[in-house]
């Protein structure tokens, strides 16, 4: 009991760090008298797919078979259900004529699985060779044993993932960034309270929507250069959106999460920043107290200046002459080293 133990911890490692997976299973797959192990995201696609090392050589072969896995239609395991052998699926006499088995495991020296849920579309299977034979019903109550150990670790990663990544998106709210995170199918999982939808840029059926044709297709191919099955090489991608409003376009930055991605427990695939470049930055007051020795009336002042209101505004919304905060504007200069009011909006656009 105790190997297994270290053995789902290996696996809760993988979960974190994707490389792992050919190990950790690997190692579950000795304990649990198997030969190898997969673990896919039903349905299964090429580049979310985990397996021990005894398996990598075949996973590609698997993708290009002039025949079809006939598992992907029936074998559905569900949270209700242990570990499902072949047999729960297909007869004796359908193995023995199906190509998948015949021309494609059999050769390879495998022929036998077992296949469990554990949750959130996520499917462990455990294979062994053909000459071991089908799994007996002792050998499927040991896989059972394991079984919760692993939909634990399995549903703690996924939650972890899900807040680490809600918690990156409330980091860039604090520097009033907004963003939001994109599925592989591009459909918004989540966004923080700096996104502001409208104006040439909305969601629809729960994917990010342009208003004009020409920019649906633009921002098609944009997403598609990082939620396809290549994401990982392109890294990043940029996009303009031109607004209905006349008012400056839209800037998108999509970034791959590559290791989110590749974990299997995540479903997000990329992080968009959208940047409104009309929207003025927030400086903090204390910032600004802290680095240049500011007053709490010359910081608040230099807030609004920074935001391009007049010195009269200005004034007039701190509720002091515009004389007086003419000389506190001198202080302002004097303290951070400018001299106009566009060398100050200059410096302080690089605090915002």
């Amino acid at each position: 009991m105790d190997r297994i133990r270290a053995a789902v911890d290996q696996f809760r490692d993988a979960t974190v760090f994707p490389d792992r997976w050919p190990y950790a299973l690997g190692l579950m797959a000795d304990l649990l008298e198997s030969d190898g192990a997969t673990l896919v995201q039903s349905p299964t696609r090429a580049h979310l797919v985990a397996s021990s090392t005894s398996l990598k050589p075949f996973i590609g072969q698997h993708f290009s078979l002039p025949f079809p896995d006939p598992r992907e239609q029936r074998v559905c395991p569900s949270l209700a259900q242990g570990f499902m052998p072949d047999h729960a699926y297909f007869s004796s006499h359908e193995i023995a004529r199906e190509p998948y088995y015949q021309d494609f495991l059999v050769p390879h020296g495998f022929g036998w699985n077992a296949a469990a849920a554990l949750g959130d579309g996520l499917v462990i299977s455990f294979k062994r060779g053909v000459k071991r034979g089908p799994y007996a019903a002792t050998e499927l109550a040991s896989l059972d044993g394991a079984l919760p150990w692993l939909r634990s670790a399995s549903r703690v990663a996924s939650l972890t993932w899900r807040n680490n990544l809600s918690g990156q998106l409330r980091l860039l709210e604090r520097i009033d960034r907004g963003a939001l995170l994109i599925d592989e199918h591009a459909r918004v999982l989540d966004t923080n309270s700096c996104v502001e939808f409208g104006d040439g840029l909305d969601v629809s059926a729960g994917c990010l929507h342009a208003t004009r044709t020409a920019d649906r297709v633009r921002l098609q191919r944009f997403l598609a250069a990082v939620v396809g099955p290549d994401a990982s090489r392109a890294g990043s991608s940029r996009l303009t959106l031109q607004r209905p409003s006349g008012r400056r376009p839209w800037l998108l930055d999509a970034i791959v999460c590559t290791d989110a991605l590749r974990s299997l427990h995540s479903r997000a695939a990329a992080l968009v920043l959208i940047t409104d470049v009309e929207r003025p930055g927030r400086l903090r007051e204390n910032l600004l107290q802290e680095m240049f020795s500011l007053t709490s009336t010359e910081a608040k002042l230099a807030c609004k200046i920074a935001a391009c209101q007049s010195l009269h505004l200005a004034a007039e919304s701190l509720a002091i002459s515009e004389g007086h905060a003419r000389q506190r504007l001198k202080a302002i200069f004097s303290k951070t080293g400018t001299s106009r009011q566009v060398e100050l909006v200059a410096l302080l656009a690089k605090l915002s």
